[in-house]
């Protein structure tokens, strides 16, 4: 049991070794797992990292007095007659070091580690204070310290639960595979929950493994069960056969745990339900794979959620309360005289936005907020602190997200908010009644699981930068989008990124731009490349882009090193240029001849229509995860699609020739002015923000 604050002790644990507290570490840690404080005093070495957690540290030195009156205070004060008989040097040392003296004196008990400390200690009168000894602590303890650790960080926040700790708790872990008592299951759920989202993945597995399942024994089975499939999937990238039984499972327990009066969110509900998001809505099924359930059958797929309670919480309207006062007095009444006033918070991909943002700028008062500097709200991924906030306010709690926002959204008349990611949430949850809200989403943020959180009657406009993906969105949504306009504006074209002519060598130069990512498929464009160099060894590639990011994604990491193994093959050997991140497109977009979208996911394709745009021929992959609702078809003319790697080839083969390759460039331009202009596309917008 933890020490009250009256009981609360100050401990000095002496040693000559540091190696000697090292070795003692998991005893000593049982006193501050009690509340108390340990100080640690030594004199040869340094302790490990077993301690790293003691910060109370005196090291032990020999200080000789520097003035006369140190020297008489020393006098005044000597030290204890018994470290004069120990001729040790750990008494030496104290003797020695007025620093140590003073530490001991104000100490409540010394706990002596090592035998130099022991016999010291052992002698009369060597501590003014009681001496415990070490043996005893385990005792004291009742259980492995680590696990008062887990405990105590755990009520923390979890900041602290990490790797290392990880490791200490497996080290205490029964041999033999043997069950753990339930308390200690529920201590390993945070610390799972916190290894899984650092990317800790092997070492959550390792743990998750030790958490019953089995509802007969567990009462949080169904919760057991959704992380250790969640971590599961992480790791190897491969879904579980069960997967939508354990999704109905936590969900079931999520509506359980509500309650039948819906005034107040438990901590299970907020758990349960974010690893039910996290299953459903995990990028290992609709990132970047060869088709997403979401697009192909959303109606199964989500049915368990759309059925649970909480579901249908977070999908009904949110009681709005009347303006505060103060907003009144902030945001007067819009006439011709004051200009609106836009605020947008440009989302966790800020450059899409830039072009919005110039032609707001020229119409009206723009104040950009940038959420992305906050960490709960940049980025797709199912955050549990969000989570809590919209079933927290969807039950009728106040909840602001953030100060800033609030207090910028008071004195606004609009906003825009791009991308529906973890900020959009906050956003719509901020805007004042009033404020009109146009929301755009751009891709994978239609298979997140903010488009699910949203409250769609405070969002006036909806603005989706295909064809395919409205279809995606209305599927998803349904009828909840009745009371918004829903709206398809292509991406904005920078002219000033697009070159004119082209330069020598473009009619046997293949382009991709941003290409390391499993999602974008380079190995499809490495295949096209060596088809077209069995024909014609001059055929070259440019990749433009950085390179794969480190990643724990196992699928992500599986893919980097397929697609390195197969940039060795002799067929593509020396044919393939890396350009790296850049800020001028222009000298590559006019270097090349063809311009390549080999993804398996995109719902606009900007940098093949910059590309058409100079005029490099496309050659666009029928992407396949969009390919069921006509995708790319549904953007591009038909004969820009192909459907395999050979077709790719043959469509790049029969126009690299004049003159049929100057009219496919010639036809291409034409498309992009006509299907994707600039200017136009940018009016539409700015007019849907500010419902001119």
């Amino acid at each position: 049991m933890s020490a009250t604050r009256r009981d609360r002790r100050r401990i000095a644990a002496v040693a000559l070794e540091a190696g000697d507290l090292d070795a003692a570490a998991e005893r000593l840690r049982t006193l501050t797992d009690q509340g108390h404080q340990v100080v640690l005093l030594w004199c040869r070495g340094e302790p490990g990292h077993g301690l790293r957690s003691f910060r109370a540290r005196v090291p032990v030195r020999a200080r000789r007095p520097r003035t006369p009156r140190e020297l008489a205070g020393r006098l005044r004060r000597p030290a204890p007659a018994a470290w004069f008989r120990d001729r040790g040097p750990l008494a030496r040392a104290l003797r020695a070091d007025p620093r140590a003296r003073r530490t001991l004196d104000g100490v409540d008990a010394v706990v002596p580690v090592g035998p130099q400390a022991r016999r010291l200690f052992e002698r009369t009168g060597a501590a003014p204070v009681p001496v415990l000894p070490l043996e005893e602590l385990e005792e004291r303890g009742g259980e492995p310290a680590v696990w008062a650790t887990l405990h105590r960080r755990s009520r923390a926040g979890g900041a602290r639960l990490d790797a290392d700790l990880a490791r200490e708790v497996l080290a205490q872990l029964p041999p033999g595979g043997r069950g753990i008592p339930p308390r200690r299951q529920a201590l390993l759920v945070p610390l799972v929950v916190a290894l899984h989202g650092t990317g800790e993945y092997a070492l959550a597995a390792r743990l998750a493994g030790w958490l019953d399942a089995d509802p007969a024994h567990a009462p949080h089975a169904a919760v057991h069960r959704a992380l250790r499939t969640l971590v599961e999937l992480s790791r190897t990238g491969e879904p579980a056969a069960d997967l939508d039984d354990t999704v109905r499972a936590v969900l079931a327990r999520a509506d359980d745990a509500l309650g039948a009066d819906v005034d107040d969110v438990p901590e299970e509900v907020v758990r349960a339900t974010t690893l039910a998001l996290q299953l459903l809505f995990h990028r290992e099924l609709h990132a970047d794979g060869l088709g997403s359930p979401l697009v192909a059958d959303p109606e199964t797929f989500l049915a368990g959620w759309r059925a649970s309670r909480v579901g249908q919480l977070l999908a009904a309207p949110v009681p709005r309360l009347p303006p505060h006062p103060r907003t009144a007095a902030v945001r007067p009444a819009a006439d011709g005289n004051r200009a609106s006033r836009v605020v947008v918070a440009p989302g966790s991909y800020p450059q899409f936005a830039t072009p919005v943002v110039q032609e707001l700028t020229r119409r009206a008062d723009v104040r950009v907020l940038d959420l992305r500097a906050k960490d709960q709200l940049r980025g797709l991924g199912t955050r549990g602190e969000l989570v809590a906030a919209r079933l927290r306010q969807a039950v009728g709690q106040p909840w602001v997200p953030d100060y800033e926002l609030l207090e910028e959204l008071e004195a606004a008349d609009a906003l825009f908010v791009d991308w529906a990611d973890r900020g959009s949430v906050a956003a719509v949850m901020s805007a004042p009644t009033g404020v009109r809200v146009t929301l755009r989403i751009h891709s994978m943020d239609a298979l997140s699981p903010w488009i699910h959180l949203l409250d769609w009657t405070r969002v006036d406009v909806l603005v989706l930068v295909s064809e395919h993906l409205r279809r995606v969105v209305e599927a998803l949504l349904g009828d909840r989008l009745a009371g918004t306009q829903v709206r398809v504006v292509g991406n904005v074209l920078d002219p000033a990124r697009i070159p004119t002519g082209k330069t020598p060598g473009h009619r046997r130069t293949l382009l991709m731009v941003g290409w390391a990512q499993r999602v974008k498929d380079p190995v499809w464009a490495l295949e096209v490349l060596a088809l077209l160099r069995q024909e014609d060894p001059t055929w070259r590639l440019v990749l433009v882009g950085v390179d794969f990011p480190e990643s724990t994604v196992a699928s992500q990491q599986d893919y980097a090193r397929a697609f390195r193994r197969r940039l060795a093959d002799d067929d593509v050997r020396g044919a393939v240029s890396f350009v790296g991140w850049t800020r001028d497109l222009a000298p590559h977009l006019a270097a090349a001849g063809f311009v390549l979208s080999t993804s398996r996911r995109e719902s606009f394709g900007l940098a093949l229509v910059e590309g058409a745009a100079s005029g490099a021929v496309p050659v666009v992959r029928d992407w396949p995860i969009f390919a069921p609702l006509g995708g790319a078809r549904s953007l591009f003319p038909d004969d820009w699609v192909v459907a395999s790697v050979e077709e790719a080839a043959a469509r790049v083969a029969a126009l690299a020739e004049e003159p049929a390759w100057s009219a496919a460039s010639a036809q291409a331009r034409a498309v992009v002015r006509e299907r994707f202009a600039a200017g136009a596309t940018r009016e539409e917008l700015a007019g849907l923000v500010l419902g001119q």
